[in-house]
C-alpha cells in the first residue's frame, strides 16, 4: 500500500490581529452597556423593592465578567501556531466560553435558591412604577446588544462571540420576564416579581448549560454535525481521481474545522499523481467550506478496511536482495503493495540484449519461493 500525506492551510478573511481587534471593540461596546444597566438595574431594584430587577442587575454585572473574559481569550487564542502550539491557540477562545457557561450555571442556580427563600419566607414587597421602566429599557438595550454582536460574530465565526451574543439575548428575554412580573405585582399579584426572578434564573442556567456543553463538546473533539460531514463526504467522492474515501474524521478548534481522510485512487498511479489528487481534495474542501482551514489526506491504492495489511511485508531493499539470490542484477523495477501481497514490474529497454526465457525462469522460481510475492511481470520500454 502505498501512501502520501497532503495537507493544505489557506489565510481565512480576517487575520488573527482583525479578528483580536473586531472582537475587542463589540466587546468593549458591551461592557459599556452592561456595566451602565447593572448599576442602574441594581441600585434601581433595591430602592424600587423589586427583587426580580435586583436579579436583573446581577445578570448584567456578570456579563461584565464575561466581556473581560472575551477580550482576554481574544487576545491569546488569536496567536499564531508556535513550536508548542502547532495547531494554533483557538481552544483557548473554546475553553474561556466553557467557563462562562459554568459562571452562568451557578449565578443562575443561586438566584434560583435566594428567590425561593424569599417566597417561602413571605418576604415580598410590592415594586415602584420606577422599576417598570427601568426593565423596558433594560430589554431594548439588550435585544440591541444581542444584534450588534452576534452580526460580528457570524463575520467572524467566532464561538466566544457568540455565546457573548447568546448572554446578551438572555438578559433580553430575563428583562422582558422581569417586566411582566414587576407589572403583575404593580397591579396586585404579590408573588409575581419573585416568580419572574426564578424563571430569570432558571433561563440563565439553561444558557448556561448550553454554551458550556458546546464547548466542551469542541475541547473533546466532537465531530463536525452529520448533515455537515455527509455533505463533504459527497464533495470527496466527487472529485476526479478519487475512487472511493473513508475513515473520515472531523473535528472543531475554535472557529475553524479541521478533518483528516483515507481515499483511495488507482493502484498503478505514480506517487506524484497520487499526491496532486490529494493536493485537489484539499483545495476543494478548503475553498468551499469556509470553516475547514486544515485537511490531511491519506492515499490508499486499495480499501485498506477490507484488504489484507500490507504492513509485514519486506520493502524494496530486502526483495531486491531476495530476487538478486535467484537472478543476479534486477535494478529497475515497480513495487505494488496490494491485498497482503507483492506484485512486481520489471521494467527491461529493448535496446539491450536479453536472455528473456532465462529471466522468465529464474523469477518463475523466485514467485514460488517467496509466499509474499504474487507476481512478477516483464516490461520492456
Amino acid at each position: 500500500m502505498s501512501e502520501v500525506l497532503s495537507e493544505q492551510v489557506v489565510s481565512k478573511k480576517f487575520s488573527p490581529d482583525e479578528r483580536y481587534r473586531i472582537t475587542t471593540k463589540v466587546t468593549i461596546v458591551g461592557a459599556i452597556v452592561n456595566f451602565i444597566l447593572s448599576i442602574l438595574k441594581i441600585v434601581i431594584g433595591y430602592i424600587g423593592h423589586s427583587h426580580a430587577l435586583v436579579v436583573d442587575g446581577i445578570h448584567s454585572f456578570s456579563d461584565l465578567l464575561s466581556d473581560a473574559m472575551v477580550v482576554i481569550a481574544a487576545k491569546h487564542g488569536s496567536q499564531s501556531p508556535d513550536e508548542n502550539h502547532p495547531y494554533g491557540h483557538a481552544r483557548i477562545e473554546t475553553a474561556f466560553a466553557a467557563v462562562l457557561g459554568g459562571i452562568l450555571i451557578t449565578v443562575g442556580v443561586g438566584i434560583v435558591i435566594d428567590a425561593l427563600d424569599r417566597i417561602s419566607s413571605g418576604e415580598v414587597a410590592t415594586p415602584s412604577s420606577i422599576t417598570l421602566w427601568v426593565a423596558l429599557f433594560s430589554v431594548l438595550s439588550k435585544e440591541g446588544l444581542y444584534q450588534y454582536t452576534l452580526i460580528y460574530a457570524k463575520k467572524l465565526d467566532s464561538t466566544i462571540l457568540k455565546a457573548n451574543a447568546w448572554h446578551h439575548r438572555s438578559d433580553a428575554i430575563s428583562s422582558i420576564v422581569v417586566l411582566i412580573g414587576i407589572g403583575g405585582s404593580i397591579y396586585g399579584i404579590a408573588n409575581l416579581d419573585a416568580a419572574a426572578s426564578v424563571i430569570v434564573s432558571v433561563m440563565i442556567s439553561k444558557i448556561g448549560w448550553d454554551i458550556a456543553k458546546e464547548s466542551i463538546d469542541q475541547l473533546v473533539d466532537k465531530g463536525l454535525d452529520p448533515d455537515k460531514v455527509e455533505s463533504i463526504k459527497n464533495r470527496i467522492n466527487d472529485i476526479p481521481g478519487v475512487l472511493h474515501m473513508h475513515m473520515l474524521r472531523t473535528r472543531q478548534m475554535g472557529s475553524e474545522s479541521l478533518l483528516d481522510v483515507h481515499i483511495q485512487v488507482a493502484p498503478q498511479l505514480s506517487v506524484s499523481e497520487g499526491h496532486r489528487i490529494s493536493d485537489e481534495v484539499s483545495h476543494k474542501l478548503i475553498n468551499e467550506f469556509s470553516d475547514i482551514s486544515q485537511v490531511l489526506v491519506h492515499i490508499d491504492a486499495e480499501d485498506d478496511e477490507n484488504s489484507a495489511s500490507c504492513s509485514h511485508l519486506p520493502l524494496r531493499d530486502e526483495i531486491l536482495k531476495d530476487l538478486k539470490s535467484f537472478c543476479g542484477q534486477v535494478e529497475n523495477m515497480t513495487i505494488h503493495y496490494l491485498d497482503g501481497q507483492v506484485s512486481i514490474e520489471i521494467i527491461l529497454s529493448l535496446a539491450e540484449p536479453n536472455n528473456n526465457d532465462e529471466l522468465k525462469k529464474c523469477l518463475s522460481s523466485a514467485v514460488e519461493k517467496f509466499d509474499y510475492i504474487k507476481s512478477i511481470d516483464l516490461i520492456f520500454q
